[in-house]
């Protein structure tokens, strides 16, 4: 299992290579989601309301009281009988109550662990939203600084037609091309209210209030051993954490049914309020009568504790199946994860080595176009195709950051 400083370590080196996805920003967001989230706050006032169980199952039960009146006194040698006042209490086999409590504070413990689980999920949801919107706000910039590059490219065709050296067909090009993406970024513009609304909506705030995004991401390199993590999940994940509390509390639950089981015991008394006599003056005539009593509730019918025994033992084989599949798929998605980001890795050296070459070629044409008017829709062709491997390149930067993410979200 790791340890704590173990935990805090590994968490600081991922923190130190995604420098600029953990921004201000989003390090703000994170913790405003921590305090105002409502799902975080419903489970957290579940734990504590879980938390209050525990007196309750843990006192006595109420000591019963009674008043009785003789309509037709009771005639004794001492007096009639008139009024009678009675008392019990019961007391459960020694060991119950602490019993009790200690099954409702292992459920609340449970309940406790599905806060940190639930924590996990909402940052990974905030960071997710995050990341779309910042990919497409550069994606927005990736295509304002191609409508920059075309409108120079304009003057330029414009300057060779009014010399007779292009005819206007490449001006056309250009505009069509521009008109296009300005489209484009209309349309990045509005997506953006789709993850903006995601972020305030995590942090109860209002719809419309803008969040930022961080500068310049660059590609996160992977820096958790998958083997490591993979063999520490099983202990360190609160969801698994919850259900082998859960498994706790339910053999509690078993050792408390056999207490419940035992014999309960009551201890009370009868006061009973006697008149004086008129006919005689016996001694001690119209003394009151004071009765102790004990008594002991003996459960002999078994049948509902052999049940509720049993129903235990099942709860405890379905919480393993339920333990064990939820692990299988905190491995499935650690599996890929770590293939996002290789692929990422991969994908981003290669478009990286196209951006080059494609630039390279793309400034040969322009030389060439420059000098005479040949090659200008192989030229455009070529400024598409960068286009295209730049918003290839901010995919993968953002897939990375994906996976970082996905991975955290494991991580307690």
């Amino acid at each position: 299992m790791i340890r704590t400083n173990e935990i805090v370590w590994m968490t600081g080196a991922l923190l130190f290579l995604s420098v600029c996805l953990r921004a201000q920003p989003l390090d703000d967001l994170l913790l405003a989601a921590d305090s105002a989230n409502l799902e975080l706050r419903a489970l957290y006032q579940e734990y504590l309301a879980a938390l209050e169980r525990a007196p309750q199952v843990a006192a006595l039960p109420e000591p019963e009281a009674g008043l009785g009146v003789f309509v037709l006194p009771v005639e004794t040698r001492l007096g009639p009988q008139w009024v009678r006042l009675s008392a019990t209490q019961m007391f459960p086999w020694k060991g119950t109550l602490p019993a009790r409590k200690e099954v409702v504070l292992a459920m609340a413990r449970a309940q406790y662990e599905r806060i940190a689980a639930a924590r996990l999920n909402i940052h990974y949801q905030v960071e997710q939203a995050w990341l779309q919107l910042y990919e497409l706000e550069k994606r927005a910039e990736v295509l304002q600084r191609s409508i920059d590059l075309l409108n120079t490219w304009e003057s330029l065709a414009l300057a060779k037609v009014e010399a007779g050296k292009a005819g206007l067909a490449d001006v056309l090009r250009l505009q069509i091309r521009i008109r296009e993406l300005t489209e484009e970024q209309r349309l990045l513009a509005n997506q953006q209210a789709k993850p903006v609304a995601t972020i305030n909506r995590l942090l109860a705030r209002p719809a419309d209030m803008p969040v930022e995004a961080a500068d310049t991401l660059t590609l996160v390199q992977p820096a958790f051993d998958r083997a490591t993590l993979l063999a520490d999940l099983r202990e360190d994940h609160p969801m698994l954490r919850m259900y082998a509390l859960q498994q706790e509390a339910a053999r509690q639950t078993i050792e408390l049914n056999r207490l419940e089981g035992r014999p309960s015991f009551g201890l009370g008394f009868d006061y009973i309020l006697v008149g004086e006599r008129t006919d005689a003056d016996p001694d001690h005539n119209g003394r009151d009568i004071l009765s102790p009593r004990v008594g002991v509730r003996i459960p002999l019918y078994r049948d509902k504790y052999r049940a509720k025994e049993q129903e235990e033992r099942f709860r405890i084989q379905a919480l393993e199946s339920r333990k064990e599949d939820q692990f299988l798929q905190f491995r499935s998605e650690l599996e890929r994860a770590f293939t996002d980001w290789e692929d990422a890795l991969l994908r981003y050296a290669l478009y990286r080595e196209q951006k080059e070459t494609t630039r390279s070629a793309i400034d040969l044409l322009l030389t060439q176009y420059s000098a005479n008017e040949t090659g200008f829709v192989d030229l455009l062709q070529l400024e598409e195709q960068l286009v295209r491997y730049d918003l290839q390149l901010l995919s993968a930067t953002v897939k990375s950051h994906l996976a970082q993410a996905e991975v955290e979200r494991l991580i307690p």
